[in-house]
């Protein structure tokens, strides 16, 4: 039995074993004419030797490929994302492609997320994980009254002075085209909304993903960000925390992604040099939830809001897949090698903005 799934610009098959995706993107990746398209995941092999360093400081230690090919992404989030990260501490290298804390692809521990799955289990190219996640972080600070570096803006200001501001000769990231820029955020400022007494159509709905997106802006213009990955809510209106009024919170919910989902297509419309991924979570997990034979036992839920380790498995092996076939698909321009804009591409199978159940026509 085949399950699909819209991730991104372009949709997955999903079997009981083993996902396959449909390469369709909306939008290439260009390279030099006279090079190979470069790629996201790719067979590498390891080297042993270390990154030489390129320059010191009270900065940490950013390492210049000079080896295999290496990927770079930058991960902005909440707990469904954190890694515990510190731009202070050790960087990603060979050896270490989290960087810190130690023990981050320990995948018996509680809090193991997809990031660390994706960075090296399915992915078999070089990857630097730069996360900057945070624990409770929301897209705007003043509506969960946390402090503003669990913000997005925070985890953003945390990026352009530890990061964006190195001269360019020390930002190998801004140098390849395929450096990831994630964001999955939203799962607090739900939990704001409904404990306030919201509902699905509270204004803070479009003014918060407004703000995400605002920032993807600056991403795109001021660090020249070409790549990047959205994931939307997951079915939260299943998750124990909100059993008191599972109905409000779906529509909740339900508006949330349908108003991300419109954003991405502007966004892409908006910015035809860059390509981006919605990553249906929504969706991916209600079939889990389903479909015991995809493995996750006991339901999805780790604690009241928390998925388990098991989920953010078979999340992170979509993502793969989806970026695997992107990558794949992207086509060289004659020219400037420059990144080029969208490609004529079949239309998914669709779903509904909101994630919930399939429907006809063109969603894209």
């Amino acid at each position: 039995m085949h399950l699909s799934a819209l991730v991104g610009l372009f949709s997955i098959t999903l079997t009981a074993n083993t996902p396959t995706a449909v390469k369709t993107p909306a939008a290439a990746i260009t390279q030099n004419p006279a090079a190979k398209p470069s790629t996201f995941v790719t067979s590498i092999a390891p080297t042993s030797a270390p990154f030489p360093a390129t320059f010191t400081r009270s900065m940490p230690t950013i390492p210049t490929p000079s080896g295999p090919p290496v990927r770079y992404w930058f991960s902005f989030g909440d707990s469904y994302t954190n890694t515990n990260f510190s731009v202070n501490g050790i960087q990603p290298s060979i050896e270490n492609p989290f960087g810190n804390p130690e023990g981050v692809d320990d995948r018996r521990r509680y809090n193991a997320t997809y990031i660390p799955y994706i960075t090296t289990k399915f992915n078999s190219s070089i990857t630097f994980n730069y996360n900057l996640a945070r624990i409770g972080a929301s897209l705007n600070y003043t509506y969960e009254n946390t402090t503003s570096r669990r913000s997005f803006q925070g985890q953003f200001n945390l990026y352009t002075s530890k990061y964006a501001s190195l001269p360019f000769e020390e930002k190998p990231w801004q140098q390849n085209v395929d450096t990831i820029y994630s964001s999955w955020f939203g799962i607090n400022d739900v939990k704001s909304i409904f404990a306030s007494g919201g509902n699905s159509t509270d204004p803070r709905i479009d003014e918060l993903i407004t703000s995400q997106f605002s920032l993807l802006d600056q991403l795109y213009f001021d660090v020249d960000a070409k790549a990047f990955l959205v994931i939307n809510l997951p079915p939260l209106e299943t998750a124990p925390l909100f059993a008191s009024d599972t109905s409000r919170v779906q529509g909740i919910v339900r508006s949330w992604n349908s108003n991300l989902a419109r954003k991405v297509r502007q966004f892409r419309d908006e910015h035809s040099v860059s390509s981006i991924l919605l990553i249906d979570s929504y969706n991916i997990i209600r079939k889990l939830q389903e479909e015991p034979k995809y493995g996750v036992k006991n339901g999805v839920w780790a604690d009241k809001l928390h998925i388990k380790t098991q989920v953010h498995k078979v999340l992170a092996k979509e993502i793969a897949a989806a970026l695997e076939a992107a990558v794949e698909t992207t086509v060289e321009t004659p020219g400037n090698g420059t990144v080029g804009g969208p490609t004529t591409f079949t239309a998914p199978t669709p779903t509904m903005e909101h994630g919930s159940s399939a429907t006809s026509g063109t969603l894209w």
